[in-house]
């Protein structure tokens, strides 16, 4: 019995050290994988709580782990409102990301955790003038009464579909109908995911095609002018294919 007891507590040393090991090794040489889950779910969160003025537990469980990989479900955050930071990690320790708000910019991730040089890419730019009488986009004013038969589609909870936070249907310029979910508004910013771009490709589209740029220009910019990045292309950015790792 006493060797029985002796294994069995040999055992479970072994068990303990594995385990504290484990997790020394996540702490100080964290995968990618975990890496990259932190840095996504600050950067959301970041997003959600400083620019679109979202409670950030909804945002974590909604937007990141809900839909998302299963690692995401073990991400916790921690936000620092007073100095726009947001800090996520497995069960909030383990392969920590930092994501920081920058004036005029968003919210960006920050691998090497110096928060106040990404704070110093800022842009400040006076908010156009609205005005408020204006028919949309030149105002705020939307005609009504909207498209009827438009207004019963985005009406449907079966067409809209599940998580629907705005549908706005715009027509010769002009909105004819719109409809937004609970907690969300027209003044509510969101993500623009992919719809990002789409625009930036027609907006791109636009100057090459007025000879103001071409798809193969390099050395877009002058920090990438001494290092490998001064060979990527305009196109290379437009494919999202850099070549860098």
């Amino acid at each position: 019995m006493r060797i029985v007891v002796k294994i069995v507590k040999w055992l479970f040393g072994l068990v303990v050290l594995a385990i504290v090991a484990l997790v020394a090794w996540l702490y100080v040489a964290p995968p990618e994988l975990i890496r990259v889950g932190s840095g996504y779910s600050a950067k959301i969160v970041c997003s959600n709580v400083f620019i679109a003025g979202r409670d950030a537990n909804e945002v974590l469980a909604v937007d990141v782990q809900a839909p998302g990989h299963p690692l995401l479900r073990l991400m916790k955050v921690s936000v620092d409102k007073e100095r726009g930071m947001v800090s996520a990690g497995l069960f909030g320790v383990l392969g920590k990301s930092v994501a920081v708000a920058r004036d005029g910019l968003g919210c960006a991730t920050v691998p090497d955790g110096n928060t106040g040089k990404a704070r110093q890419t800022a842009i400040y730019a006076e908010p156009a003038a609205t005005r408020q009488d204006a028919l949309w986009p030149e105002g705020e004013r939307v005609d009504a009464p909207q498209n009827p038969e438009i207004a019963k589609i985005v009406d449907d909870a079966a067409m809209a579909g599940a998580g629907m936070r705005a549908v706005v249907v715009v027509k010769n310029g002009h909105i004819v109908a719109e409809r937004y979910g609970e907690g969300f508004s027209a003044k509510t910013p969101l993500l623009g995911w992919s719809m990002t771009k789409t625009v930036n490709a027609a907006i791109v589209g636009t100057l090459v095609k007025d000879g103001k740029m071409a798809i193969d220009n390099k050395g877009l910019f002058a920090p990438w002018k001494a290092d490998g990045r001064a060979a990527i292309s305009l196109a290379d950015l437009m494919a999202m294919s850099s070549g860098l790792e």
